[in-house]
């Protein structure tokens, strides 16, 4: 083939992502993406449709959209040049790897965690130094000083609480990788709503070197229509903003992320059921005869049955039940992975497990 010559060898190595199960179905019970299984309140939606149908579609939304930036700004409690909103999480992702990575950058990120960044840096032609987690899954702290003292990295990636684990670091060990570190330090907390330490965010206000990551997807219902922010000192936001693509926020998305927001007492009430729920599949896989299941500080849970993971996934599957196989992670190899969904889809999920062990 001719034209694979003009493709960058760091992308040709690399393969599309891809999420193993079937199309979305009436019968599925799908436990496999951490998503918030419960949908924006009917009446929430027919007002934003409404609202769509005012929007002039042939017309740009704001290059970079300032009521969202601003609301959330006033949400966070610092200034509005201190945000970037974007097209999901994911896109800042992009973003800041852009503004930081060139060929050869090093770039410390403890393993096992989300697969995008190393991705991201492969793609950009930097090296990733791993740190890998404890046996317990846990962070290593002292890991991650050791070797950003010894490799230097421009970038230190904290997913905290971090997927596909479960596992977060304290408050207390953010800080100390910042002031024994000269690296920036993005902490992507997708998941802190679901957590029972706090964010990291108030470490902003002492240190330019720290940008926290939140999204709308997880939480806050809104996955489908990819909704991310980032929160930084107001110069870091400043570079950042170079690499950025503009327009990427719609006017929907916008609007309906807005509304949201006008609205907290519907995300809190469900997160408070998640969470619960959470945790009464805990101490169900933990009653298990041979499974053993990690604790979280997220929505889901890891856990390793009996035998192969690979045969349970597909025996779940066949139950109509679509867990997440985890198991090319590095120390996940016979592990996986379920988030909460409804005390309905969590029997569910229960049942088949059952049924199959």
């Amino acid at each position: 083939m001719t034209f694979e010559r003009h493709i960058k060898s760091s992308v040709r190595r690399l393969e599309a992502y891809a999420v193993k199960g079937r199309p979305l179905s009436p019968d599925l019970i799908k436990l496999n993406q951490n998503e918030n299984p419960f949908d924006v309140p009917e009446p929430l939606k027919r007002e934003l449709t409404e609202e769509l149908l005012r929007m002039p579609w042939n017309r740009y939304p704001d290059v970079f959209p300032a009521a969202l930036t601003a609301a959330l700004a006033e949400r966070l409690g610092i200034p509005p040049d201190w945000v970037i909103a974007a097209n999901g999480s994911n896109e800042l992702m992009y973003t800041v790897m852009m503004a930081v990575v060139g060929r050869g950058t090093k770039v410390l990120i403890p393993s096992p965690t989300f697969f995008l960044y190393e991705k991201i840096v492969a793609v950009m032609e930097g090296e990733v130094v791993d740190v890998p987690a404890r046996a317990d899954l846990s962070f290593d702290t002292e890991g991650i000083i050791a070797a950003a003292r010894t490799h230097r990295p421009a970038l230190i990636v904290l997913n905290s609480p971090n997927s596909p684990t479960g596992q977060m670091l304290p408050p207390g060990d953010v800080e100390r990788i910042l002031r024994e570190t000269d690296a920036l330090v993005l902490a992507d907390e997708a998941y802190i709503e679901f957590a029972d330490q706090p964010s990291v965010l108030p470490l902003l206000r002492s240190s330019d070197r720290l940008i926290v990551l939140r999204t709308f997807s997880k939480a806050l219902s809104l996955a489908g229509l990819r909704i991310g922010y980032l929160a930084a000192q107001g110069p870091l936001c400043a570079e950042l903003m170079k690499p950025k693509i503009p327009f990427t926020v719609n006017a929907f998305s916008a609007a309906a992320a807005l509304a949201l927001m006008r609205r907290p007492e519907l995300v809190d009430e469900r997160i408070v059921l998640i969470k619960r729920e959470k945790q009464r599949l805990f101490e169900a896989l933990g009653r298990l005869p041979g499974v053993r299941v990690f604790p979280s500080q997220t929505n889901f849970l890891i856990f390793i049955p009996p035998g192969g993971a690979k045969g349970v996934f597909e025996r779940l599957l066949a139950a109509d039940v679509l867990v997440r196989d985890v198991g090319s992670y590095p120390m996940l190899g016979n592990a996986l992975r379920v988030n909460a969904g409804t005390p309905e889809e969590n029997d569910a999920f229960l049942d088949a497990l059952k049924r199959i062990l």
